[in-house]
């Protein structure tokens, strides 16, 4: 009968403590836009655009601190267009789909300006090359997988509604130079990634005074 008492105690304690647990969780929702760029294919500029969406969730650690994790879709790749101005024709577009899993460590500058950074993993889900003639073929693979850092900083703008600007850069290569050769840490083609995401937070959160 005790036995009985004590396990309906622990059950009853750890209920209530996972229930607290998960409270404190806030999902979140990502939309926005991105700029990338790949180094090493003798291209420049953030020209490659994108959409990105996802979801996340936040566990504070303290009053200004915080774990992220965040899973989304991300385009990334590069893109000349032509230029007949200058009697230029040629294009080229590398597009990379992604789905992007990363978790961050957020810490609070002041009320209104927050920082995020951490490892991010992308998992290649198709490619594709092309220029002016149509589809590239007998091209190098590339990674199945872009491992990155990121960081962001953040402007919270209302209750729930936040605005952050990032960036994101492979730590290696996604693949090798066509010729195979490197030259010291540069192994190959990178990643550059630059974001707009609009963030919903759900969960309770109040308002802060000014």
């Amino acid at each position: 009968m005790q036995l009985k008492k004590s396990l309906v105690l622990l059950i009853l304690f750890t209920s209530l403590h996972l229930t607290s647990f998960a409270q404190n969780f806030k999902a979140k929702l990502y939309a926005g836009a991105a700029g990338s760029q790949v180094s090493g294919d003798e291209l420049s500029g953030f020209n490659k655009g994108s959409a990105l969406f996802g979801l996340g969730v936040t566990y504070p650690l303290k009053s200004t601190s915080a774990v992220s994790l965040q899973l989304y879709y991300l385009q990334k790749g590069s893109r000349k267009p032509s230029n007949l101005e200058q009697g230029d024709p040629t294009t080229y577009l590398m597009r990379l789909n992604y789905i992007e899993s990363t978790i961050s460590y957020d810490f609070s500058l002041s009320r209104k300006i927050y920082l995020r950074t951490g490892p991010s993993i992308g998992y290649l889900v198709s490619s594709k090359e092309e220029n002016q003639d149509g589809i590239l073929g007998n091209r190098t693979n590339f990674s199945p997988v872009d491992i990155s850092l990121m960081g962001a900083i953040g402007y919270p703008f209302s209750n729930s509604w936040n605005f952050e600007f990032g960036y994101l850069q492979s730590l290696l290569a996604i693949r090798e130079h066509g010729s195979g050769e490197t030259y010291y840490l540069n192994k190959g083609q990178y990643n550059s990634v630059i974001t707009f995401t609009l963030v919903k937070t759900f969960g309770n959160k109040t308002e802060k005074s000014e």
